[in-house]
This record gives C-alpha cells, structure tokens and sequence, in this order.
C-alpha cells in the first residue's frame, strides 16, 4: 500500500486518486501540469518526496512552498531548475536525509 503523499492510500503502482501540491515530487508536477496525472503510476519514490516535505515542514515549523497557491507550486516543482534550498533545517544529520528525500531523481530517493 502507497500512503500518496501521506494522506491517502493507494496500492503500489496504481493511480493517484488526488494529491496535495506542497507534498508531490516534481515528476507528479511535470506530469499533472502536461495532462497525465491520471495515468502517472505512483512508486515508493513519491512517497520519500512527500516525507522529505513533512520532515522540512516538522523541523522549520513552516511549510517549504509557504503560502503559495496551488498552481505555483506545481509549476516550481516542474522546472527543472528548482532544487530544494533546506539550508533552514538545524540538525545536520536530518538535513542530510531531507535531502536525499528531496532529489529531483526519483531513483536517486
């Protein structure tokens, strides 16, 4: 079972059913923004991705995106210039794992 974004559970390679912007990785973004978002295939990856933004928010005690609308999100999350800044993290240790949470490559979470 997928906890998608860790608010609703999906079985492993299925389909999202919704999703909240400030949580999907940028691969999720690319494909809601082009028209696939239905036919994206959830793996384990977004859901490190959506750990990695629930750590950033625990730690900072603010959300990454902030007040952004929706839309903005989204499209930050598509361009592949956008790489997480979680230089406000304190602790070094759970900075090193957001980060890796955090890697635009999926493979690479």
């Amino acid at each position: 079972v997928k906890a998608i974004d860790l608010e609703s559970a999906r079985p492993t390679r299925s389909n999202p059913v919704d999703y909240s912007p400030e949580a999907c990785p940028p691969e999720f973004a690319e494909a809601f923004l082009t028209g696939y978002g239905e036919e994206f295939v959830l793996q384990e990856s977004y859901d490190m991705w959506s750990l990695g933004m629930m750590m950033y928010e625990l730690s900072t005690g603010t959300g990454y995106f902030g007040s952004k609308n929706p839309t903005l999100i989204t499209k930050t999350l598509m361009n592949e210039a956008f790489l997480p800044n979680i230089d406000d993290v304190q602790d070094e240790k759970l900075r090193a794992l957001i980060g890796k949470c955090l890697n635009r490559n999926p493979k690479k979470r």
